[in-house]
């Protein structure tokens, strides 16, 4: 075999991976897949941290066994990172969802009317279709693919 096609099988048993680990928590929502994570974060940290930041570990595998820069991963691991800090990694301690939305919305918007509050809270507990809240495994998992190839 060579590093290529170990490189896209590690990245796919990654992506794979994130997407078993996100869909045993039942994942219907926005809300949800953020809960899933920030409760990761504070009950499995070790487990977390790898389906968390597994873009940047796709950054490390490719320049590592490649040595390819993948300038499309490392702008989507860096609106990931920013969401990341925004929504995950805050100083709550809840198991409560329903805490926990209403925490990630009031610092998301500084200054919200009552309306606007439960309008957004009906946006992330909406139903999504699986590929809507997989886009983002997805796009990675093309980027990856396609930088390998032409690499």
């Amino acid at each position: 075999m060579d590093l290529k096609l170990i490189t896209e099988i590690i990245v796919f048993l990654l992506i794979a991976f994130r997407i078993y680990i996100l869909e045993s928590f039942k994942i219907k929502s926005a809300a949800d897949k953020l809960f899933a994570l920030y409760y990761l974060r504070n009950h499995h940290p070790i487990l977390a941290y790898i389906i968390i930041f597994y873009i940047v570990e796709i950054i490390i595998i490719q320049i590592g066994l490649l040595h390819i820069v993948d300038i499309a991963l490392i702008i989507l691991a860096t609106i990931e990172m920013f969401i990341i800090y925004r929504h995950i990694f805050i100083t709550l301690k809840t198991d409560d969802k329903d805490d926990y939305i209403d925490t990630v919305i009031k610092r998301m918007f500084s200054t919200l009317t009552y309306s606007e509050y439960i309008e957004i809270k009906g946006e992330l507990y909406k139903p999504q279709p699986k590929w809507k809240l997989y886009a983002t495994e997805m796009f990675v998992f093309l980027f990856a693919i396609w930088n390998i190839e032409l690499g």
